[in-house]
């Protein structure tokens, strides 16, 4: 009965019937037998092919989201791609498989018998005949199912499609909700593209069978063709026909988006001129499909024909040549009074995209010269809070003084492979005051290990996580280097910074290292090196929540080894009935497989969570869109590798990652935005509100760096009003560019920076300012002239409760405020500062100034930039700042301390306006005056006897190269200025 499904039936002989009648059936009949075999083999392997290839992938991807609590977000996938694979796929195979079997039928088997004889010969045309219908069968699976994966792919979209949400606004063309355009078009763009692939190749091939066979001699004897042949190609035509209608009716909705030089959106042209031709070329495909039905009766192309000229035709003369006329014509020579309604609508909705609409403006701005000491007084907070540490210089220093081990790094990686330092900057309440504070994470490099200790079980159970993290006030200095709230091993808060207790230094989630460790087994775990003295190093058992149970399971071995590549996992003796998987590690990667529909904020940062004393990264979120009408997209650099040019954007969503149990929380920040209400809707239970995170994280949020980089280039040209303006370009701005002492160096933009300051208001009183507090900012320069004036600064504020408003600060339009790079030219050249830095540049050293702040201090600016100094010979290179300068007005300073420096310039400012040690302590001890009225202590002299030594064993180390040994003596170095600090201070 199996094989009579095939056709094959077996002859029943009666016993006396010889066995030569017989034999040729028999033999056909093992033939046969013999050759269904060999088709059900290959198919074997294929399921044993899927199996392997999906089955192992989501057995462990469903292993991974149950351990992360995001089972939903799995299974939605799952189901979405399941029902798009099998809606395209059978799609696809009746549509082709029906057509090409029926292209057999109608083309009578005649002409397929006779083609095949003249081919093979009469002997092997009959078995090809029947191999025809399984080659036929075969390849239409094998396309059916490329065609399901590829729609698949799309789950998203369709995901959208069918969970659509409001903008409550509608575009003034087509007056359809916006959401539609966000929501809907993206997968009918595709169902278009992929009907229409499919009925092109399905159309080729039929062609291709028929005239191949002989039963379409030519397309200009189409007549002659049997009527079957005729009638199939015709319904293809007209089927062809039909869905090029409608993905032309989905085209005239990209008019919206469209890019007319001046503005993006539909404009004069594409309204009176490109719409028009875009309806006349449906109406008349619709009529060519219509053509070609009605030619099914006379049997001839003509009338299809002409339908497909016609439309050739308009394609090309109304939808290319008239409009062009039309451009040139009539648009250019009027082009600001035909196109002003456009632009108004492109000025706008594009505010609307990028959530511009709000920006609180302070025109008239003074920047003028009257700050002096006691402004300086009164704005303490921010004068103790100005970042005089460069993130580049710190990381330096911070890898030679801070990671003790080679494989400890405070390094992120990124898709490309490079690596970059990875330091955070953020505030903290310290001692009842906000402090800027920059820290970076001490993550483990495995590829650092020496190449004696590569093994796995160093690899994935013995090095598996790195360890604290260290942080530096922005701008204090000892010895040429930072001052530390938090350093060394463990890692303990100190001075001001004491309060802050890390309970869970471990950091098994990160940005370095990916690679999938196996925890709770019988080795120990390295925690972190001997330290305080003691030679024995540390180690530990990871005690958290996170990781897939593995255990003494053979099936979840062999799915991992597989999926991992991990083979020595089925061979280890070490595992235990506890052990876990740690699986995708890197936070960027959790969070993209938790929520591919969103796209990470480039800087993920680390904070100390106060609630539990966890190391906690917190994540900036965003919904994208490129389909919102009207609206100007702009470049974003997703990574090294990778660019998206969004129309659309919103931080809605903070997403937090326990550096020790990698848990997930993602917290709905902006209610307002229908992309994340819609996925709210999609994966009930994904996005948490905001309500709900911890206030102790909460804290800690602040305005994302890529958001405001894109939001202060589209509002350089879209803060004007008036659309003459607009079109003339006349009050177009840029970003200034970062001064630079190279000039065959390219010229880059000034990165954006936060700073803890009293935000300038000068609608109110002194007294009624209020508290200090964190915000973003960023000068603006007139465009094409970044290296000189600026004209104004935009900050957003990230404290609450008015987080996320945008701030603009115009100059007077009659003043003329230098920029960043002509101040540095005019540091430069003064007289007094260049004989300095040629000083500091002699001798094998190499000085360089850091990133120049221009900070808002009352009504005027300071300019404040360090000055490193590396030597120039040496590979690992320490910069120590030598250097702090400030620039006020028409006058610049250059000093040891950026005190020293505001001294100079504001008479009367030193240091009982600092309630704390001033920042950038002299590298040497403090000299005692001989003329001083009370005698010196045998137990001062002592001390400072010691200092001196101690300082001098650490330049020495450090000439050698013992960062090490320095950092010791640095801290002995430390305690004797403590000492001496309260030696000075009793009298002693």
């Amino acid at each position: 009965m199996f094989f009579d499904q095939f056709g094959v039936k077996e002859k029943i002989m009666p016993s006396d019937s010889s066995d030569d009648i017989y034999m040729p059936h028999i033999l056909q009949l093992r033939q046969r037998k013999k050759y269904i075999f060999l088709l059900i083999i290959p198919f074997l392997l294929f399921l044993a092919f899927l199996l392997l290839h999906n089955g192992i992938p989501l057995f462990t991807d469903w292993l991974w989201f149950k351990e992360t609590g995001y089972t939903q977000v799995f299974i939605q996938e799952v189901e979405s791609k399941s029902l798009l694979f099998t809606l395209f796929a059978t799609l696809f195979f009746l549509f082709f498989y029906g057509n090409l079997s029926a292209a057999r039928r109608f083309g009578s088997p005649e002409f397929e018998a006779r083609f095949l004889r003249e081919k093979l010969g009469a002997d092997q045309a009959k078995k090809a005949q029947t191999g025809m219908g399984w080659l036929i069968l075969i390849v239409s699976a094998f396309l059916s199912l490329w065609a399901g994966r590829i729609a698949s792919d799309g789950w998203a979209n369709w995901l959208e499609f069918t969970h659509p949400a409001s903008f409550h606004l509608a575009d003034p063309i087509f007056h359809n909700d916006i959401g539609f355009y966000v929501f809907r078009t993206p997968f009918l763009g595709f169902l278009a593209t992929f009907l229409l692939l499919m009925i092109l190749l399905t159309l080729g091939v039929v062609i291709g069978f028929h005239v191949l066979i002989g039963s379409l001699p030519s397309i200009t004897r189409f007549r002659e063709a049997p009527a079957g042949v005729r009638a199939q190609i015709l319904l293809l035509l007209a089927l062809l026909a039909l869905t090029q209608a409608f993905a032309t009716r989905l085209g005239a909705y990209s008019l919206l988006q469209n890019d007319n030089g001046i503005f993006t959106g539909a404009g004069f042209t594409d309204i009176h001129y490109g719409l028009l031709a875009l309806n006349v070329e449906t109406i008349i495909l619709i009529l060519t499909a219509i053509f070609c039905i009605a030619s099914l009766k006379t049997g001839t192309l003509k009338l299809p024909i002409a339908g497909i000229g016609l439309w050739f035709a308009a394609l090309m003369l109304l939808g290319g040549v008239v409009p062009e006329a039309a451009q040139t014509l009539q648009v250019l020579p009027n082009q600001f009074s035909l196109e002003k309604p456009y632009i108004e609508r492109n000025i706008h909705y594009t505010r609307l995209a990028y959530n511009l609409q709000n920006v609180k403006q302070v025109d008239d701005f003074p920047a003028d010269q009257s700050l002096n000491s006691a402004g300086l007084a009164a704005n303490q907070a921010t004068i103790t809070n100005v970042r005089i540490w460069d993130y580049n210089y710190l990381g330096k220093v911070y890898q030679q003084l801070q990671t003790i081990k080679p494989y400890y790094k405070f390094q992120d990686i990124s898709p490309d492979g490079s690596r970059v330092f990875n330091i955070d900057i953020d505030r903290y309440r310290l001692g009842g005051k906000l402090r800027q504070v920059m820290l970076a994470a001490r993550e483990m490099d495995v590829d650092a290990l020496p190449q004696g200790a590569q093994t796995w079980q160093n690899r994935r159970l013995g090095y598996t996580h790195g360890y604290g993290l260290v942080m530096s006030p922005v701008n204090r200095v000892q010895a040429g280097n930072p001052e530390y709230f938090i350093q060394g091993f463990p890692p303990v808060g100190q001075g001001r910074a004491a309060s802050l207790t890390i309970t869970r230094p471990q950091i098994y989630y990160g940005m370095l290292d990916d690679n999938h460790v196996y925890v709770d087994t019988q080795q120990q775990e390295f925690d972190y090196p001997a330290s305080n003295g003691g030679s024995q190093d540390h180690y530990t058992n990871y005690k958290g929540s996170g990781g897939i149970w593995i255990g003494n399971s053979l099936l979840r071995k062999f799915a991992f080894a597989a999926r991992l590549s991990d083979w020595n996992l089925l061979l280890a003796n070490n595992l235990t009935s506890g052990t876990r998987l740690l699986w995708r590690r890197d936070i960027r990667d959790r969070l993209q497989k938790v929520a591919p529909f969103l796209q990470e904020d480039g800087d993920p940062y680390l904070t100390v969570d106060p609630d539990n004393g966890h190391l906690v990264w917190i994540v900036d979120e965003y919904t994208l869109s490129d389909r919102y009408p009207y609206s100007t997209p702009h470049p974003m650099t997703i990574n090294p590798v990778m660019t998206e040019e969004p129309n659309y954007i919103r931080n809605s969503v903070k997403a937090t990652i326990d550096a020790y149990t990698g848990k997930m929380n993602l917290y709905l920040a902006d209610t307002t935005d229908p992309i994340a209400r819609a996925y709210s809707r999609i994966f009930p239970g994904l996005l948490k509100p905001m309500s709900a995170m911890p206030a102790g994280l909460k804290a800690h949020i602040r305005y994302p760096e890529d958001l405001f980089r894109i939001q202060r280039s589209v509002y350089a040209t879209y803060h004007v009003d008036d659309p003459r303006v607009f079109y003339l370009k006349e009050d177009v701005w840029a970003v200034p560019d970062e001064p630079n002492e190279d000039p065959n160096q390219p010229a880059l933009p000034m990165e954006p920076y936060y700073v803890v300051m009293h935000l300038p208001d000068l609608n109110a009183q002194k007294k009624d300012m209020v508290h200090e507090e964190f915000v973003m900012m960023s000068p603006l320069t007139p465009v094409h002239r970044e290296d000189q004036n600026i004209l104004g600064w935009m900050c957003a504020r990230c404290d609450a409760p008015n987080y996320g408003q945008l701030v603009l600060y115009r100059f007077p339009q009659e003043a003329s405020v230098l920029g960043p790079s002509q101040v540095l030219q005019r540091i430069n050249s003064d007289r007094v500062i260049s004989p300095q830095l040629s000083l500091l540049r002699a001798g094998g050293s190499e000085a360089h100034f850091g990133n120049m702040l221009v900070i808002p201090v009352d009504r005027s600016l300071l300019y404040i930039a360090p000055l490193y100094v590396e030597a120039s010979n040496s590979t690992n290179r320490l910069p120590k700042m030598a250097k702090v300068v400030v620039a006020f007005g028409d006058r610049e300073a250059m000093a040891d301390t950026l005190e020293g420096a505001l001294s100079s310039l504001f008479p009367g400012y030193g240091a009982s306006s600092i309630p704390e040690a001033a920042p950038g302590t002299s590298n040497s001890v403090p000299a005692i005056s001989s003329s001083s009225s009370s005698p010196v202590s045998t137990s001062v002299k002592s001390l400072i006897q010691q200092a001196s030594s101690e300082y001098d064993a650490a330049e020495q180390k450090l000439k050698q190269g013992d960062f090490g040994g320095y950092g010791k003596d640095i801290q002995k170095l430390k305690q004797s200025l403590q000492q001496l600090k309260q030696a000075a201070g009793t009298g002693s």
